[in-house]
């Protein structure tokens, strides 16, 4: 295979990467977000700690279980400016940049910025590391924040 041709497949890989990635912000905690995720996924949320939250969270029915009940605790939740960046030299990796909203269920108003870094492999999310200013949280949830899926 040449190097021209090394470099396209690994540009169009990109773009499929990036398409893949659009769908799992979108799909949040939908059955079709769920069929995305590699049965190996590991998810990674570096700040949760601060909230006495998991930061890591392995395999697919631990992801799935956490999703669906961040899911229930952000009805509402709306997706905006999304960024979607590949890198050089590693078509598997998306960094997604985007800010979102919602209403909580204590009638407060979230706002959050996200930076997301995802790895795919054979069209399945694998890797997902996501940053968020846990400050946002506690202020959306008027000082209280009770964390979810331990």
């Amino acid at each position: 295979m040449s190097e021209a041709t090394t470099t396209f497949n690994a540009h169009e890989l990109a773009g499929t990467n990036r398409r893949l990635a659009d769908k799992v912000i979108r799909l949040l905690g939908s059955e079709e977000q769920f069929e995305l995720y590699a049965e190996d996924i590991v998810m990674d949320f570096p700040y949760a700690s601060s909230l006495s939250m998991p930061e890591h969270f392995e395999g697919k029915a631990q992801v799935v279980n956490y999703v669906r009940e961040l899911n229930k605790n952000l009805k509402g939740l709306t997706m905006r400016d999304m960024k979607y960046y590949s890198v050089d030299g590693a078509p598997d990796t998306v960094f997604i940049e985007y800010s979102s909203d919602a209403p909580t269920p204590a009638g407060n108003w979230y706002e959050q910025v996200y930076v997301n870094k995802m790895t795919f492999r054979d069209g399945k999310l694998v890797h997902m590391r996501e940053f968020w200013d846990p400050k946002r949280i506690i202020d959306a949830r008027a000082g209280v924040y009770d964390h979810v899926a331990k």
